[in-house]
């Protein structure tokens, strides 16, 4: 058994625990049985992030209900930094009947590019109602090419997915449920390999995952009734088939509890993960259980906000070589201040993570593993100070310093140097997981961010300092940039990145983790209230370099889509 200690930044005093599912309810404030709340269903624009590894697609990151009480009008402009600084509540109010304007709720977009990509998705939801939402989002994305000077001369990748929920809001919590099904075609298309290595013909695998979640809500104001409240809890569970012989079962529950003082909050989350494996390298299944619980204490004194708090997680692992109980118990310290209104915070602290490694987040960040690996506990600690606030006009800023221990670091190397790896009688060209026992790293970051009423631009600086265990493919220095400008119909962005100092072990020769500079744009026009069109370019400037030992990005690519909601 060991005793680890590891923390984060956090800005603000406040943090808010939720149940460990990809949910959102709303709260409602009411009296008797009518909800008095209204729950308006709107289709929203489809948010890219470039899948880095790959420069093929944008990751998926779906929420198609926006929950307001009305009548508000809203603006919502991307911020890539924002103030956290914590404004006074706003009281509650109570609603009667309102009018509401007809809002779509389908939506149906296609899309087409360079290298034989493809789009599409298609969002089919149920009118505004005031107690039952539904909502199907199908989702197509892919290629065929893109990488140069690899031994596969087609690079396939495509990823789809089904995801449902269905939400019903009762006089006192919302329920919402969801399931998901997901079929995504990976390549091993970015390894370098020799030529006395015959390649398998199958350059690829497909990986599967189902699931399933249930999720509730408190969501009346005990305030002003009780003085203890159950908050929130959640069940979910989820089966992945990454191929090559791996599979993984995986069951949640988590759940918050609260207790009403005067002056302060006080809230206790425990949670619970089982987690069963089974690997080609495994002779039996490898099980998990992790344990989470967490008491913290938040509010305000004066200018003062602050936040204590204590965080346990543990995990027992059975059916390996080495059975054990590893343990992180850190405390939790979150202080801030508002020397000067909007000009001057300061803020504070020593905070830490812990994150329980698994087969399901494992292939989300890199999806072509050899899946000969354990799934440890990693976890950090982490001082900081800074100061955030606004300059002349509009101008935001922060600085902020960090001094973070990490406790078996996550990272990616290759299985092996000078050839491939034969798993079940395939020929592959894969990555394995490492980690770092003990990892130091000292960082600097810098922002500034001008919010304007067409126009947006923010920038950043980050230098890191890795000590300790070698810590394979950390970024050094980090710069950059991000432009938007929007005015009645047209809508223009640019995303500017810059990395360098990347670490590597000097036996990855063969490997390298160049600098790079990746810069992405966009521009959607919408044509009527129904109608619009996109223009997504990825990697513009054509970078040739390697994400992980071996495995190149795509080079320049393009993509035109069509959306028509109703």
């Amino acid at each position: 058994m060991k005793m680890k200690f590891q923390c984060r930044i956090v800005a603000t005093a406040v943090i808010l625990f939720g149940v460990d599912t990809t949910t959102l309810a709303q709260e409602e404030i009411g009296a008797g049985d009518e909800v008095k709340s209204v729950e308006i269903r709107v289709v929203e624009e489809y948010q890219a992030q470039v899948r880095s590894a790959q420069k093929i697609s944008e990751q998926p990151s779906f929420s198609d209900t926006t929950s307001e009480k009305l009548p508000v009008s809203v603006r919502i402009n991307p911020k890539a930094m924002s103030l956290d600084f914590a404004p006074e509540a706003i009281p509650a109010i109570r609603l009667g009947r309102v009018k509401l304007p007809k809002l779509p709720t389908q939506s149906v977009s296609v899309g087409v590019g360079n290298y034989a990509s493809s789009y599409a998705s298609f969002i089919l939801s149920s009118p505004r109602s005031k107690k039952n939402v539904w909502g199907v989002h199908a989702l197509h994305q892919g290629g065929l090419s893109g990488v140069s000077d690899v031994d596969y001369l087609r690079q396939p990748q495509y990823e789809n997915e089904v995801w449902a929920d269905f939400q019903r809001a009762t006089k006192s919590y919302n329920f919402k449920t969801q399931a998901l099904l997901k079929a995504d075609y990976i390549s091993y298309y970015g390894s370098l390999t020799p030529l006395t290595v015959v390649l398998d013909s199958t350059p690829g695998a497909w990986q599967q995952q189902f699931g399933l979640s249930q999720q509730w809500l408190r969501t009346t104001n005990p305030t002003s009734k009780v003085r203890f409240a159950y908050r929130s809890g959640g069940v979910s569970y989820k089966y992945t088939a990454a191929d090559i012989a791996a599979n993984e079962h995986l069951a949640k529950t988590q759940h918050r509890f609260e207790i009403y003082a005067d002056e302060q909050d006080i809230s206790l989350d425990i949670g619970y993960q089982f987690i069963s494996v089974n690997s080609w390298a495994d002779s039996l299944a490898g099980v998990y259980h992790n344990f989470t619980i967490a008491p913290s204490t938040s509010g305000q004194k004066g200018i003062l906000s602050y936040e204590f708090g204590l965080n346990f997680t543990g995990t027992q692992t059975t059916g390996l070589s080495d059975n054990r109980f590893e343990y992180y118990v850190y405390p939790k310290v979150n202080l801030q201040a508002e020397l000067l209104r909007r000009t001057l915070a300061i803020y504070g602290g020593w905070d830490g993570t812990a994150k329980q490694n698994t087969l399901e987040s494992l292939i989300a960040e890199v999806p072509f593993l050899s899946m000969d690996q354990e799934y440890r506990l990693s976890g950090s600690n982490k001082g900081y100070v800074g100061m955030q606030g606004a300059l002349a006009g509009k101008l935001q800023y922060r600085l902020e310093g960090t001094l973070t221990t990490i406790n078996d670091a996550l990272m990616f190397q290759r299985d092996s140097l000078l050839m491939l790896s034969e798993v079940n009688g395939q020929q592959i060209a894969a990555l394995h997981v490492a980690y770092a026992e003990n990892v130091v790293r000292t960082a600097v970051r810098g922002e500034l961010n001008l919010p304007l009423k067409y126009f947006i631009a923010s920038t950043y600086a980050e230098l890191n300092n890795y000590s300790g265990d070698v810590f394979l493919g950390q970024e050094g220095r980090v710069l950059g940039a991000m432009l938007d400008y929007n005015i009645n119909e047209l809508s223009i962005g640019a995303n500017l990145r810059y990395v360098g100092g990347r670490y590597n072990n000097p036996d990855y020769t063969l490997y390298p983790l160049e600098n790079y500079i990746d810069l992405s744009a966009r521009m959607d026009y919408k044509i009527n209230e129904n109608l619009s069109f996109s223009l997504r370019g990825y990697n513009l400037l054509n970078q040739r370099y390697m994400m992980w030992q071996g495995y190149g990005v795509r080079g320049t690519r393009g993509m035109f889509i069509v959306n028509y909601q109703f």
